[in-house]
């Protein structure tokens, strides 16, 4: 009964915070809302869809109504997770008062440290769907690992990946979540094959075409995963935009830091003549402007925040613009027509260029990927930025040392899959965008939550030594 009521608690007060943002700030609308009310073409299907479902629904209230589904989706994600970690790792009171704070920091950081000063869930952006979503996902792959019963840990692999196919039609990046999902479940099969979970012992390595087959298996789930993924969005721009086509701009979005790490005679490279005289008049406009890796000054930070000062302004105006202006002229003005032939194009320039600019591509991206890994768990600062870089390091060393201790212990894999989270994100967006903090974020609080439980882990060890 105590435990019902502590439950039920904890629901009401997350519902109440998050509500109570809604109440006080509102519902947001950004720059890119406009594309997802829109249907663009450059938009992944879920999102957009559950905008139009609730216009339909509520007419004029629709709003009003998107804050509040939003809102009881994040507190209610917040309350199974923090749930789940207080039951499996037997914490008390103020102990998963803790999970729920870390929990509920990314919200606050984006209200207060990110540029655009939004609360996430009351936003009209896909993000709002997307961090409850993935913290469900998180939990699930934890549970793969952490839970005691066969029947348990199948359950979770299977919720894990439907969460991973939603979070991957509600943002292009999150299709990493499906490769996270095979790599959690595969060193499932690989390392922990177990026989009897009740008595928590350890069953006889089984032999390695057991393991080959499932690991094949895995595979094959992952390649129609994706399939039926690539289906769904055709099928949706066909209903919605006309055409059975994948999103488009993605190869846009990858030229922006080539063309940013670009010489010109790297245009040599170029074998279609039109694409190499789209990509001169696009350097020249970068080397007008100082916008290219040239004018970016000599220390890391200096490179990194000329990056992200001027990677909007290439993507829009000496990439977009170029090709837009173009085709507006001399073939269409229809933009789903210009955005293939924009991605086409791109693509041409971009197989042209990258070998003569690879290294300085590589190197920019080696720093995007820098400021995204910290802004997965702290905010941009010369000071802080060090800090992050102490706790990841000591993140690891805490997981050796509770491995020494005992590599059964379910707060290893909690740590691990949320590295492997920040880094597959990190990994993707870095591609083709700045590691914006919206973007970042997924990672915080499963981070933090591996750190602490690592070290009430170590705690506890030690104070069972001390007393005995």
């Amino acid at each position: 009964m105590a435990k019902k009521v502590k439950s039920g608690t904890l629901l009401f007060l997350l519902l109440a915070v998050f509500l109570g943002m809604f109440a006080a700030f509102g519902p947001g609308i950004y720059n890119d809302s406009d594309q997802y009310l829109k249907m663009h073409i450059h938009r992944e299907p879920l999102y957009p869809l559950f905008l139009a479902a609730l216009r339909l629904v509520f007419r004029d209230g629709w709003l009003i109504a998107m804050g509040i589904i939003q809102n009881v989706l994040a507190a209610v994600s917040i309350w199974l997770f923090a749930g789940y970690m207080g039951k499996r790792f037997r914490l008390c009171l103020w102990q998963e008062g803790i999970v729920v704070i870390l929990c509920l920091m990314p919200h606050i950081i984006t209200k207060f440290y990110s540029s655009l000063h939004l609360f996430i869930t009351n936003s009209v952006m896909s993000e709002a769907l997307c961090l409850p979503v993935f913290t469900l996902f998180v939990l699930e792959c934890f549970q793969i690992f952490t839970q005691e019963k066969e029947r348990d840990f199948k359950k979770a692999a299977v919720w894990s990946l439907v969460f991973a196919f939603l979070l991957s039609l509600i943002r292009a990046q999150m299709m990493v979540t499906i490769l996270i999902w095979m790599i959690v479940l595969g060193a499932r099969i690989i390392l922990w094959p177990v026989e009897r979970w009740e008595r928590r012992t350890w069953q006889r390595p089984r032999d390695g075409k057991w393991k080959a087959s499932r690991l094949l298996m895995v595979t094959a789930v992952v390649a129609g995963v994706f399939f039926v993924r690539l289906l769904a969005v055709k099928s949706y721009n066909l209903v919605f935009n006309g055409h059975f086509i994948n999103n488009t701009y993605g190869t846009v979005n990858t030229l922006t830091n080539i063309l940013y790490a670009a010489d010109r005679e790297d245009g040599a490279g170029i074998k279609d003549e039109e694409a190499r005289e789209f990509f001169f008049r696009m350097y020249d406009l970068t080397e007008a402007r100082e916008a290219n890796y040239k004018y970016a000054g000599s220390s890391w930070k200096e490179k990194i925040e000329h990056i992200e000062a001027w990677h909007d302004t290439v993507k829009y105006e000496m990439i977009e613009d170029v090709f837009y202006q173009t085709y507006d002229k001399t073939v269409t003005s229809d933009y789903i027509v210009q955005n293939l032939m924009a991605d086409k194009t791109a693509g041409k320039i971009i197989r042209g260029i990258l070998p003569g600019c690879f290294l300085r591509w590589a190197g920019n991206y080696l720093l995007i990927a820098g400021y995204g890994a910290v802004r997965s768990i702290a905010v941009v600062h010369p000071v802080i930025n060090w800090i992050a870089f102490f706790l990841y390091v000591s993140s690891l060393a805490l997981a050796l040392a509770v491995c020494l201790k005992d590599p059964k212990d379910p707060a290893l894999p909690v740590m691990l899959i949320s590295i492997l989270a920040i880094l597959a994100n990190v990994g993707a967006v870095s591609v083709t965008i700045m590691c914006l903090s919206r973007y970042m974020i997924y990672g915080f609080a499963p981070f933090y939550t591996g750190y602490f439980l690592l070290l009430l882990s170590l705690g506890r060890d030690l104070w069972r030594r001390r007393r005995r």
